[in-house]
C-alpha cells in the first residue's frame, strides 16, 4: 500500500499523476489535513500542529488495516511522516520524502532573514483572513496571474496554466484561519531527531529550481539517513512531482523494485495488495 501526505498548499488533486500511476498495481490511499480541504468539520479544530497530523496518519493506517505501508510524503507531508516514524518505525517499509525538510522550513528557504520576517507576516494575514481569502479567490482565477507564476518560475513553464488554476481553483475553498495556523505550527515543528529512528531505504527527491526549499535541503536529509538516497529532478521547482510526474514515477518504481523487503515475520516478499 502506498500512502500519501500532502503538502500543505496542495489538495488531493495534486497528487493526480501519482495516483493514476501507482494504482495500476498497489492500494494508494491519502487524506486531507485537518479542517483544510475535504477534511471539514463542524466542531472546532484545537490542534493543527504536526505530531496532531502525524496521529491522524496512524488512524488512516488503522481504519484501512495496514500495519504497514510505503509513505509517500511531498513538502508538508514529509514532517508529518517523520513525526510518525519517530514514534512507529516498524510501520514503514519503505519512504519517498519529495520537496521537504526535516527541520523548520523558512529557515531553509533561500531569502536571508526568512523565520524573521515571515512569522509575523502569517501572523497578520491570520487577523485579515477576509481580505486575504478575497485577494486568493481573484488571484486564482486569473490566466494573467497563472502566466506570471510560471514565467517567475515559481513552477515549471510546463506546468499547464488550466492545471495551475484547476488547483489554485480548490485551494480557493480551504479556511484560510486554519491554513496560517498550520503553516505557524509546520514552522515549529523540528523532525530532525526522528532521523535516527529511520531504518527503511528512503528515497529523497527534490527539484533543482526549488524556490522554497533549495537542494541543499534534500542533499542533507538524505545524507543523515543510513538508507538514503538522492534524485534530483533537473529544471524541478518545489512541484516537480507535478511538473515531471514520468521521471518521478519511474524513479519511484525504480526504488522499490531494488529495495524490496521481506517480512521478518513469515519471511514472505512484500508485495503489492
Amino acid at each position: 500500500m502506498l500512502l500519501l501526505a500532502n503538502g500543505l498548499g496542495g489538495p488531493v488533486a495534486a497528487f493526480r499523476h501519482q495516483v493514476a500511476h501507482f494504482s495500476r498495481r498497489y492500494r494508494v490511499v491519502t487524506w486531507d489535513y485537518r479542517g483544510l480541504y475535504g477534511s471539514r468539520s463542524a466542531a472546532s479544530i484545537d490542534r493543527v500542529d504536526v505530531e496532531a497530523q502525524a496521529e491522524d496518519l496512524e488512524r488512516v493506517l488503522d481504519a484501512v488495516g495496514a500495519e504497514q505501508a510505503v509513505f509517500v510524503g511531498w513538502s508538508m507531508g514529509v514532517q508529518v511522516v517523520l513525526e510518525l516514524i519517530a514514534r512507529r518505525p516498524e510501520r514503514a517499509s519503505h519512504l519517498v520524502l519529495m520537496s521537504g525538510s526535516s527541520g523548520r522550513p523558512f529557515a531553509q528557504v533561500r531569502l536571508p532573514g526568512t523565520e524573521r520576517w515571515l512569522s509575523p507576516l502569517l501572523f497578520g494575514a491570520e487577523k485579515n483572513v477576509k481580505l486575504v481569502s478575497g485577494v486568493v479567490e481573484r488571484l486564482a482565477r486569473s490566466r494573467s496571474a497563472a502566466n506570471w507564476v510560471r514565467r517567475l518560475r515559481i513552477v515549471h513553464p510546463r506546468f499547464e496554466t488550466d492545471s495551475l488554476l484547476s488547483l489554485a481553483e480548490e485551494f480557493t475553498t480551504i479556511d484560510f484561519e486554519i491554513y496560517f495556523r498550520t503553516l505557524r505550527a509546520l514552522n515549529d515543528h523540528d523532525g530532525s531527531g526522528a532521523l535516527a529512528r529511520v531504518h527503511a531505504p528512503t528515497l529523497v527527491v527534490t527539484g533543482s529550481r526549488d524556490l522554497i526549499l533549495p537542494p541543499r535541503a534534500a542533499r542533507d536529509l538524505a545524507s543523515r539517513l543510513p538508507r538514503g538516497e538522492l534524485y534530483v529532478v533537473a529544471d524541478g521547482t518545489h512541484y516537480a512531482p507535478a511538473e515531471f510526474p514520468d521521471l518521478v514515477n519511474a524513479r519511484i518504481d525504480r526504488f522499490l523494485a531494488m529495495n524490496e523487503l521481506t517480512d521478518s515475520t513469515a519471511g514472505a516478499r512484500l508485495s503489492p495488495p
